[in-house]
């Protein structure tokens, strides 16, 4: 397919992209706060520090603290980089590289489509589901991880499938007579760029490790099968043999080695201690708890049997539904597993469908509440560009079910059905993508109305004198750092006694509190007034501004 088509849906996707982003002022939820105002500290502070808190789990001492002692830091190094680009520290020079790598979503997953039926409609169709992505269009162009993961995971795909070609190709040779070559079955910049495309899925999410499993998977998988159907005189040797499993796992640590051993050094283990005590959460607002020192496995398994089960089945539900209506794009999932059944030899097929069970299963029964609340969501995104380039190849097999069974003329069958997937998918997301930047139905609250009223409290802040020094406690402190400059930590999980206790430590002299109120701050919100420790200072929109005191 000629490249100006690729470019087409380059700049359609990039210009749709653009759109959506002119719509979302500020990053719209603490996950895209947090790399933007990490972003803000990396390039204008040059610092790795944070002077806000969303969670207590690493236990610092004080602020500033350790950065991302929870999740990974390449959206932040990809919000930074925007900015040091521009030299200004607004939202949309951090946008900068994400809007790049989302627009990049589109044309790949339209080549990858190419890969499963050489026509140009299934390109275009691919390329379409993309642009128009369901659930995930107004999370692209903000400063997440959507767009990044989304795009590399596209990217190991087809490096997987350069793999097999290799294979294939290399096989053929022997059965004509060719001499072999010793080393390695591909050129070795194949497995570097698999190990660095995977080191970087890591060091955007933890659960990128998947994706390296996936990479050393399809390696293993090139070199035992050319070791055992070769010619027995055609020897590779033990060191040629694994030269290239050394190459992708050498490549994946020149990504994640500093990093490991950045945290090795401060927190004495290569795993941010924040994730792994996460781990031990008994219900999702643990994860604000403080102190954290009460989150353990001791505590954990004393909840008793059926409360894990339970929690588990809740969360094994909610991801089966986000499968089917996030990832699925709900009418799009018959025709993607239909193509993955017709190419159901092919390698992303095998190990995407083994690396997205092994996500369903982690997401579900060992971090069930991260999973059902978002983890999922964010994750699953990596699979994304395999199952709409597999639309395609089930509309395909579709329509050739119906020129046998009814007589359809096929070219016709998928052009109709074709424009109809795609008309559906815009409605769907124009629906979603309204939805959520306007705050209607279930989100009950506009794309970046926190920030807005941050401001309006920072605003009001300043004109009584207080100090930017001075912390303020709410319930999105990267937000409100973003917003206001000013240090914050989170709201903690465990009523008012956690509350003056995380004021104490961290020097907290002003509580935030909006109608995401946490557990015992009900009475707070619905009926603001003074109370031992809080005096009731001022209503801001929505939200109430309360005095700590001793």
């Amino acid at each position: 397919m000629k490249t100006r088509t690729y470019v087409g849906i380059y700049l359609a996707s990039l210009l749709i992209l653009v759109g959506i982003a002119w719509l979302e002022r500020s990053p719209g939820y603490m996950d895209a706060d947090y790399y933007y105002a990490a972003g803000l500290r990396i390039a204008t502070n040059k610092s790795w520090q944070e002077p806000y808190l969303w969670n207590y789990l690493a236990e610092p001492d004080s602020l500033p603290a350790p950065a991302f002692t929870y999740w990974m830091p390449a959206a932040g190094l990809f919000s930074a980089l925007g900015i040091s680009l521009t030299g200004s520290g607004d939202f949309w020079s951090a946008r900068i590289f994400f809007l790049l790598s989302a627009a990049g979503i589109a044309p790949l997953t339209a080549y990858m489509a190419y890969t499963f039926t050489p026509k140009r409609w299934a390109a275009v169709l691919a390329g379409a589901l993309a642009i128009f992505s369901g659930f995930y269009l107004v999370y692209l162009p903000t400063t997440d991880t959507f767009a990044i993961y989304m795009l590399m995971g596209g990217v190991i795909f087809l490096l997987i499938r350069r793999l097999q070609q290799d294979l294939k190709n290399r096989l053929e040779r022997h059965e004509q007579g060719e001499p072999a070559n010793s080393g390695s079955i591909s050129p070795l910049w194949i497995y570097l760029l698999a190990g660095l495309t995977a080191g970087l899925m890591y060091m955007t999410r933890a659960d990128g490790l998947i994706w390296l499993l996936m990479v050393m998977a399809a390696v293993i998988m090139q070199l035992y099968q050319f070791h055992v159907r070769k010619p027995a005189q055609d020897t590779l040797g033990k060191f040629g043999y694994w030269l290239p499993v050394l190459l992708s796992l050498t490549a994946f640590l020149v990504v994640c080695g500093p990093w490991m051993g950045r945290n090795l050094g401060l927190f004495g283990t290569m795993i941010a201690p924040g994730s792994g005590k996460a781990l031990w959460i008994t219900r999702y607002d643990e994860l604000f708890a403080y102190p954290a020192s009460e989150i353990k496995p001791s505590r954990w398994a004393a909840q008793g049997l059926f409360s894990i089960i339970q929690a588990r089945t809740w969360a094994l539900g909610i991801n089966s539904g986000s499968t089917l209506a996030v990832q699925g794009g709900i009418f799009l999932l018959p025709l993607s597993l239909a193509g993955m059944w017709a190419w159901r030899k092919d390698w992303r097929v095998i190990l995407g469908t083994a690396g997205w069970s092994f996500l369903f299963i982690v997401m579900s029964l060992v971090f069930p509440f991260q999973g059902a609340r978002g983890g999922f969501f964010h994750a699953g995104a990596g699979f994304q560009v395999l199952v709409w380039s597999l639309v395609p190849v089930g509309l395909d097999k579709f329509a050739t079910w119906g020129q046998r069974k009814r007589g359809w003329l096929q070219e016709s069958a998928v052009v109709k059905f074709g424009i109809g997937l795609i008309s559906l998918t815009i409605l769907l997301t124009g629906f979603l993508s309204w939805q959520r930047l306007t705050g209607s139905a279930a989100t009950n609250q506009a794309w970046g109305a926190k920030v807005e009223a941050y401001e309006q409290i920072e605003a009001f802040l300043r004109d009584e004198d207080v100090s930017s020094e001075h912390v303020v406690m709410v319930n999105n402190p990267p937000g409100y750092y973003a917003a206001a400059k000013r240090p914050a930590i989170v709201i903690p999980d465990g009523g008012l006694e956690a509350v003056e206790n995380a004021a104490e430590k961290y020097n907290a002299l002003y509580l935030v509190i909006d109608k995401d109120f946490p557990q015992g701050m009900q009475a707070l919100y619905q009926d603001p007034g003074s109370i031992p420790g809080l005096q009731y200072w001022r209503s801001i929109s929505d939200m109430h501004l309360y005095l700590i005191s001793p």
